[in-house]
C-alpha cells in the first residue's frame, strides 16, 4: 500500500515537472520563431480575416513578395503565406487549412520552381505545426509524416522528442533581433536583406530536393490546382525572378520542370506570369542566385500586382 502510494506520488510529481518544462520550452521555442513561422501560422490555422489575394510558394514567395506594396498598388487585402523550403504536400496542406478557417479569397497566387516537383517530405522538418494538433486536418497530415500525433497530444512536452538538433538547441540559443525598415515584416512577408549581402546559414531552406522528379509531387500540385478551381477561386501561376547567371539556368531539370509547368498551367487554363528572364533585375537586386534583396523585392511586388491589377480589373 505504502509503495502505491510512493508510486503515483513520483507519477504526479514527474507530470507536474514534465508539463510543466514542456509550457516553459513552448513559450521560449515560439517565442525564438514567431517572426519566421508562428505569426504565419497562427493567421493560416486560428485567423479568420478576409483577404482577396493569398501567395502560396517556398521562400521566394515567404521572402520576396511583400503585401504591403501590393495591397498599396491593388487596393485590396492580400497575405503572404509562403514558407521556406514548402514543396507540394505542403502548399496543398496550406491551401486547405486556410478554406476551413478563412472566407475564399478572390485570387491564389502559386509561385513556382524546380523544387515543387521533387521528393523533399518538407512536413518531416516542419515542427512548428506539432502546436496546432488539435486541428484534424494538421494531425492527419503530421502523422502521415511520421509523428506520434496521439502521443503528443496527450503528452505536449514529448514532441520536442521529434526535434532536429538545430531546433532543440534553439530553445537555448537567444535569436537575434531582426532588423526592422521599410514594412520589411509585413502581413507573412520577411526579408532583412537591404542590400546586396551573402545568406548565412539555411534561413531560406530553399531546398530543391533531388533532381528527380517526384510523380507524387505533380500529384499534389494537380490536386491543389483542382481543389482551388471547384471552390471558384482565381488560380495565376508565378515564375518568379532568377538572376541572370543563376546556375539553375538551362539545366536539364530545370527545362523539364518548365515544360511541365507550362504544360498544367494550359491544361487548366491558368494565366503563368512569367518573371524569370525579367532583365530589370540585375544582380544588384539578389542575395543569391534565386532570392531578392529587400530593394528588390519591392519591385517585384510592385510589378506583380500591376499584373494583378490586369487581371481582376
Amino acid at each position: 500500500m505504502m509503495y502505491s502510494k510512493r508510486l503515483v506520488i513520483i507519477i504526479i510529481i514527474t507530470c507536474t515537472v514534465a508539463y510543466t518544462a514542456g509550457y516553459w520550452m513552448d513559450h521560449a521555442y515560439k517565442k525564438r520563431w514567431a517572426t519566421l513561422f508562428f505569426d504565419k501560422s497562427d493567421e493560416l490555422i486560428r485567423g479568420n480575416n478576409n483577404y482577396d489575394i493569398i501567395f502560396l510558394g517556398n521562400s521566394r514567395v515567404h521572402f520576396g513578395i511583400n503585401p504591403y506594396y501590393v495591397d498599396s498598388v491593388t487596393k485590396l487585402s492580400s497575405y503572404n503565406l509562403g514558407i521556406g523550403g514548402a514543396d507540394m504536400e505542403d502548399i496543398m496542406l496550406t491551401s486547405n487549412i486556410y478554406l476551413q478557417q478563412h472566407p475564399k479569397p478572390r485570387l491564389v497566387i502559386l509561385s513556382l520552381d524546380m523544387g515543387g516537383l521533387t521528393e523533399n517530405e518538407t512536413l518531416k522538418t516542419r515542427f512548428h505545426y506539432l502546436f496546432y494538433l488539435d486541428n484534424d486536418t494538421i494531425s492527419k497530415y503530421m502523422n502521415k509524416a511520421g509523428f506520434l500525433t496521439g502521443l503528443i497530444k496527450v503528452f505536449p512536452f514529448t514532441k520536442y522528442s521529434f526535434f532536429d538538433e538545430y531546433n532543440r538547441t534553439s530553445l537555448f540559443l537567444k535569436g537575434k533581433q531582426y532588423p526592422v525598415f521599410r514594412h520589411n515584416i509585413y502581413k507573412g512577408f520577411f526579408n532583412i536583406h537591404q542590400y546586396i549581402n551573402k545568406i548565412e546559414g539555411d534561413l531560406y531552406n530553399n531546398n530543391t530536393g533531388s533532381d528527380r522528379l517526384s510523380g507524387t509531387a505533380i500529384t499534389y500540385f494537380r490536386k491543389t490546382l483542382s481543389m482551388l478551381k471547384q471552390k471558384g477561386i482565381s488560380v495565376v501561376l508565378l515564375a518568379p525572378p532568377e538572376k541572370i547567371s543563376s546556375k539553375n539556368r538551362g539545366t536539364a531539370f530545370k527545362l523539364v520542370a518548365d515544360s511541365i509547368f507550362t504544360s498544367i498551367s494550359n491544361e487548366y487554363q491558368l494565366k503563368y506570369l512569367h518573371f524569370e528572364n525579367d532583365a530589370s533585375y540585375t544582380d544588384d537586386y539578389f542575395v543569391d542566385d534565386i532570392h531578392l534583396n529587400e530593394p528588390g523585392t519591392k519591385i517585384y511586388s510592385m510589378q506583380l500586382a500591376d499584373s494583378i491589377k490586369s487581371i481582376l480589373y
